[in-house]
C-alpha cells in the first residue's frame, strides 16, 4: 500500500505495450495520456519489445520523446524471437524497478501471464489488463496459442479496462471493465484546404483525383491487399483516382508488388511512417478500413475528425461510426459492393456537422480521457 494516501507525491504507472512506434494504435493512445496527464498526479514510465539484440524495430517512435518528457523507457527484446528470453527479462527487469510502481498497466494480453505476475511477484498491488481488439489475431494457429496465455495473463489483473464495449466483452467475457476511449487531440484533425493544397501536390495528386485513403501497420490484420484488390476495381471505372495508404510494416514488399502486379504502381501511394500524420486526412476524400478485426481504431476516430465519409468492414465495431458518416460492409461481399461502398461515401462527402463538438460530447477528447485515467487510478489506489 502507498504511504502517501493523502496524494503527496504522484502515482507511478508502467505502462506495458508491444512498441512506441508513431504508426501503432496503442503506442499513439498512450503518447497521448502521457501528454496530457498531470505530472502531480501521476507519473508514467514505459516497457515495450519492439526491439531485438539492440535493433528497433521501428524508425519513427515515440521513446525520446517521452525520455524527454521525464518518463524512462525500458526495453525488453521481442517475445516473438524467444518466449523464455522474454519471460527471463521481464523478470529481471523487475526484480530491479517492480517495487517502484503503484501500478501496472498492460497493454499486451498474450504477454500478461508474464508482465502481470512478476507486478504481483514483485509487490504491485494494482495491476490493470487493458483490451484494444475483438480478436487476439489474425493467424489461426496463433490464436490457439493466445488463448491460454490470455486466460493465464487474465488471473493476474486486478482490474480490466477495455477502448469499446466489443473489446472488452471478446477479453473479459462477463467480467466487469471499464471503457477508456481511444480519445485524440481533436484539434489536430480538422479539415484544412493548405494541407490539402499543399501535401497533394508534394504528392503528385492532381486537385480533381479521388484519394481513399486508410492508415495503420502494414500487417494482416489491416487487410491491405484486399484493400488493394478494391482499389483495382474503383480504378477501372474511376481513373484519376489514387489510393494513399500510410504507415509501414513486414507486408509493405507484398504490398508494393501487388500494386506492381494490377498495374497500379502509379496510383498507389505509400509515404511511409509521417509525424505529420494528422494533415494527411485533409488529402483523402474517403476513409477506408477492410480489417479483419479491430477494438476501435485511433486512426477511424482521426478521420472522422476531419470530417470523412468512411467505409469499414464489418469486423469493426459499429460503436467506431462516432459521426454517423460511415457504412459497414461484410468481409465476404464481392469487390464490387465494396468498390460501390466507396463511391457511394465520396458522393455522400465530408460531414458538416460540429466534428469538434461532436467528439467531445461522445468522449472522444484525448484530455478528458486523460483525466479519467488519472481518475481511474486514483479510485484504485484510495479503495486500498
Amino acid at each position: 500500500m502507498r504511504s502517501d494516501m493523502a496524494g503527496s507525491t504522484p502515482i507511478r504507472v508502467l505502462q506495458v505495450v508491444p512498441s512506441l512506434s508513431c504508426a501503432a494504435g496503442v503506442a499513439n493512445f498512450v503518447y497521448n495520456m502521457e501528454y496530457y496527464h498531470d505530472e502531480k498526479r501521476v507519473h508514467y514510465d514505459f516497457l515495450h519489445h519492439a526491439i531485438s539484440d539492440g535493433r528497433y524495430f521501428h524508425s519513427k517512435r515515440y521513446d525520446d520523446e517521452l525520455e524527454a518528457h521525464g518518463s524512462a523507457i525500458y526495453t525488453v527484446n521481442y517475445a516473438g524471437d524467444g518466449l523464455l528470453r522474454f519471460t527471463r527479462e521481464v523478470h529481471a527487469l523487475f526484480e530491479e524497478i517492480g517495487a517502484s510502481y503503484d501500478v501496472v498497466h498492460c497493454h499486451m494480453p498474450n504477454s500478461a501471464f508474464t508482465v502481470l505476475r512478476e507486478a504481483r511477484n514483485h509487490g504491485v498491488e494494482h495491476r490493470i489488463l487493458h483490451s484494444h481488439l475483438n480478436n487476439s489475431s489474425d493467424v489461426f494457429l496463433h490464436r490457439l496459442r493466445n488463448m491460454p496465455l490470455n486466460a493465464w495473463g487474465k488471473r493476474y489483473a486486478t482490474d480490466n479496462i477495455a477502448c469499446s464495449q466489443e473489446a472488452g466483452r471478446f477479453l473479459f467475457g462477463m467480467k466487469s471493465f471499464t471503457v477508456i476511449n481511444n480519445g485524440i487531440p481533436i484539434d489536430k484533425y480538422l479539415y484544412s484546404d493548405a494541407d490539402r493544397r499543399v501535401l497533394r501536390a508534394q504528392l503528385g495528386i492532381a486537385p480533381e483525383e479521388i484519394v481513399i485513403g486508410s492508415v495503420g501497420r502494414f500487417v494482416k490484420q489491416k487487410n491491405y491487399g484486399f484493400a488493394i484488390h478494391v482499389f483495382a476495381e474503383f480504378h477501372h471505372s474511376h481513373p484519376q483516382s489514387k489510393l494513399l495508404i500510410l504507415g509501414d510494416g513486414e507486408e509493405r514488399t507484398a504490398l508494393e508488388a501487388l500494386s506492381i502486379e494490377k498495374g497500379l504502381s502509379d496510383s498507389v501511394i505509400f509515404p511511409g511512417v509521417r509525424n505529420d500524420i494528422n494533415r494527411f486526412y485533409s488529402v483523402m476524400d474517403v476513409f477506408f478500413m477492410p480489417s479483419l478485426y479491430e477494438g476501435l481504431p485511433v486512426s477511424a476516430v482521426e478521420a472522422q475528425a476531419a470530417g470523412l465519409p468512411c467505409v469499414y468492414s464489418e469486423s469493426v465495431p459499429r460503436e467506431t461510426d462516432i459521426t454517423n458518416n460511415g457504412i459497414f460492409i461484410p468481409l465476404t461481399s464481392p469487390v464490387s459492393e465494396w468498390s460501390k461502398g466507396l463511391d457511394d461515401s465520396i458522393m455522400r462527402g465530408r460531414s458538416d456537422k460540429n466534428n469538434v463538438a461532436l467528439l467531445e460530447a461522445c468522449g472522444y477528447s484525448a484530455e478528458a480521457n486523460a483525466e479519467l485515467l488519472m481518475q481511474h487510478y486514483e479510485a484504485m489506489i484510495r479503495q486500498v
